[in-house]
């Protein structure tokens, strides 16, 4: 199964980023009209890289005019090289739902970019900025199915699904912060399970993160993991 949810996972990101050869350890992942995303715009490697493959990286970072850096493989990295380490789970659905906790007041249809947008900047634009949230969601809206929570006519929780080779993905889950607590995102989960009753559902979680313990109790199971190194001030490497 992980090799499946692998291939269902380079077609998503193959969908807004081309990959090609950097370098002997290297693949370069690169979204041209969204260049400041850091989930699409990553090396991947597939062996240890050296030190002189880093700093050629940082280096082609720089040439385009990048502030940040990121590295993704299969295995932790030996050497870091200043990097912050993170590790995204793959689960998987195990379970048939029974039991779930639901909201019986919510209704789902697909969200107006509009109203998605303002969530979405509600939620990720203290983070991330404004311009480059709403950006990003003009640029996702256009390639995937997006699923919207609504209780009483108003949005209040939403995530996007991809499908393929008999999985669907789901990923993007966010819940408005004044309905956290009142099951919006079991609620999302048990609707497009219901959607794609054909597939099998896996998302992806932080493995540091609250809403892991979430899924494990829906019955999601770990099936694959990927170690993540990320660095959003570029300069500061070349001062250590």
């Amino acid at each position: 199964m992980k090799d499946k949810t692998r291939k269902n996972e380079e077609k998503l990101v193959s969908l807004f980023s081309e990959r090609k050869p950097f370098s002997e350890h290297l693949l370069k992942w690169e979204d041209r009209f969204l260049p400041d995303k850091y989930d699409q715009n990553f090396f991947e490697y597939v062996a240890q890289p050296t030190g002189e493959e880093f700093r050629k990286a940082v280096e082609y970072q720089k040439k385009l005019g990048a502030g940040f850096i990121k590295f993704e493989g299969d295995d932790p990295l030996e050497e870091s090289f200043g990097l912050e380490a993170g590790v995204t789970l793959t689960m998987l659905l195990k379970s048939d739902g029974e039991g779930w906790k639901t909201n019986p007041d919510l209704t789902f249809c697909t969200p107006g970019i509009e109203e998605l947008e303002e969530l979405e900047v509600r939620h990720f634009g203290p983070i991330y900025g404004e311009d480059f949230t709403r950006r990003n969601i003009r640029r996702q809206y256009e390639k995937l199915n997006y699923h919207g929570a609504y209780l009483y006519g108003k949005l209040v929780g939403s995530c996007y699904s991809f499908t393929g080779d008999g999985l669907t993905c789901i990923d993007g889950l966010i819940v408005d912060e004044p309905y956290r607590k009142r099951y919006v995102a079991t609620s999302l989960i048990a609707h497009i399970k219901n959607s794609y009753p054909d597939t099998v559902l896996f998302l992806h979680a932080d493995r540091d993160d609250t809403p892991k313990e979430m899924y494990e109790k829906m019955g999601f199971e770990t099936v694959d993991r990927l170690y993540e190194y990320l660095c959003t001030d570029i300069g500061a490497l070349s001062r250590k």
